[in-house]
């Protein structure tokens, strides 16, 4: 098994096909999985589009026979061809031929990772709450360095920097994504927009980040009651709501690609509320979107929070919004994970450097620490995480019909 970051070099000179810039590969038993870092999403290939990544990898030509495949992958973002093959949205799709079931992978696709224990919000739903409470007066300047190390022994292709919240310990957060970015992982900034742009925007330029924000409403008292703020770090009256449109808004006027994710609960889970936000996103620029249905982890295991949970039907929910999306052709890439069914599916890697993964009952699970080998780790992964629901998290498989062919 191979992972390969090609900068776009052509595959021949006489095919004018590349695999797009910062585009990440791996080859798998089922084919390949390819994460598209602009749509910060990853494609599972089987078939003909597994075979054209693969020949770009190894510099190869590719056969004629394939160019229904080259024009699949160019559409999503894989491949550039010349001339310009024009995208379009993936909208809960993430798989390119045939799949008679879900995919497997034999190491992770993601590794989360915490910049701090510190966070400016007190979010009802936190999944990571109990693994932050006893380190947050404890934080020490070498342990980013430690996070790195851990993260650069998993396997996995992307490294989410995420806490807590990195942007009020920028100083933390870049050493971090320096050290992920060494380690040849594609990178993610996973925030509330709370907190200090600025200070990173250079080190997010320069490893080409994307950027996801957090909001549950546009409307700004909706998104404040589930995302409040801890007035430990800011003034009564600031509105996690505005910061965060304000931070999206400067992210994009950066020019670095951006995603908005939402967190779906009993409180939005309404398919009309869902469609006016979609709408309002789209008229923001907004070209990513992702939702998450809230994981009983956390705070969300609390009893005092089961209100939060949604109903048994907020996966046709989402399975609706997405299909209507996609036959009214709007602009907008839409992924779901449904991993409250399996919250055993996400790796972490804590503010010391230890790995966590959620336990399938509640609570977090330490499988493995920066001592540990890059063989030791991956087994771990093997024998800890569901590894179906970790490809689905990521594959949209909590609304993809099996078989599948597209």
């Amino acid at each position: 098994m191979s992972s390969v970051r090609v900068p776009g070099r052509l595959a021949s000179p006489a095919a004018p096909v590349t695999l797009a810039p910062r585009v990440v590969t791996r080859e798998e038993q089922f084919g390949a999985v390819a994460y598209v870092p602009d749509r910060d999403h990853f494609f599972g290939l089987s078939g003909a589009p597994a075979r054209v990544v693969a020949s770009l990898a190894r510099g190869d030509p590719v056969a004629p026979d394939d160019a229904d495949a080259v024009r699949s992958l160019a559409e999503v973002g894989i491949v550039h061809t010349a001339p310009v093959s024009p995208q379009r949205p993936h909208v809960g799709a993430s798989l390119l031929g045939y799949f008679d079931e879900p995919p497997v992978v034999r190491e992770p696709l993601v590794v989360n990772c915490f910049a701090t224990a510190h966070c400016p919000l007190r979010c009802r739903y936190c999944h990571a709450d109990d693994l932050m409470q006893s380190y947050r007066d404890s934080e020490s300047d070498d342990e980013p360095w430690q996070v790195a190390r851990m993260a650069a022994i998993v396997p996995a292709l992307v490294a989410v920097v995420t806490g807590g919240e990195p942007l009020i310990r920028p100083e933390r957060t870049r050493v971090l994504i320096r050290g992920l970015a060494a380690a040849g992982k594609a990178v993610v900034l996973d925030s509330s927009g709370v907190g200090e742009l600025e200070p990173l925007l250079p080190v997010l330029r320069e490893y080409g980040v994307h950027v996801r924000i957090s909001m549950d409403s546009l409307d700004r008292c909706d998104n404040d009651r589930l995302r409040p703020i801890n007035r430990r770090y800011l003034p009564a009256g600031t509105s996690s709501g505005e910061r965060a449109l304000r931070t999206l808004s400067d992210v994009a006027a950066a020019g670095l690609a951006t995603t908005v994710q939402t967190v779906v609960t009993a409180g939005n889970e309404n398919l009309e509320r869902l469609r006016t936000m979609r709408d309002g996103l789209i008229g923001l620029g907004v070209r990513n979107w992702v939702l998450h249905v809230v994981v009983p982890a956390g705070k969300a295991a609390l009893p005092r929070n089961r209100d939060l949970r949604p109903s048994p039907y907020v996966l046709p929910t989402l399975g609706e919004l997405v299909k209507i999306s996609e036959d009214e052709r709007l602009p907008l890439n839409i992924r779901v994970t449904g991993t409250h069914r399996a919250p055993n599916s996400v790796l972490l890697v804590g503010s010391r450097g230890d790995l966590y993964v959620e336990r399938e009952f509640g609570g977090k699970l330490r499988i493995a620490g920066p001592e540990d080998s890059r063989a030791d780790v991956t087994e771990a992964f093997r024998r800890h995480v569901n590894l179906v629901e970790h490809v689905s998290r990521y594959l949209n498989g909590s609304i993809q019909p099996f078989p599948h062919e597209r």
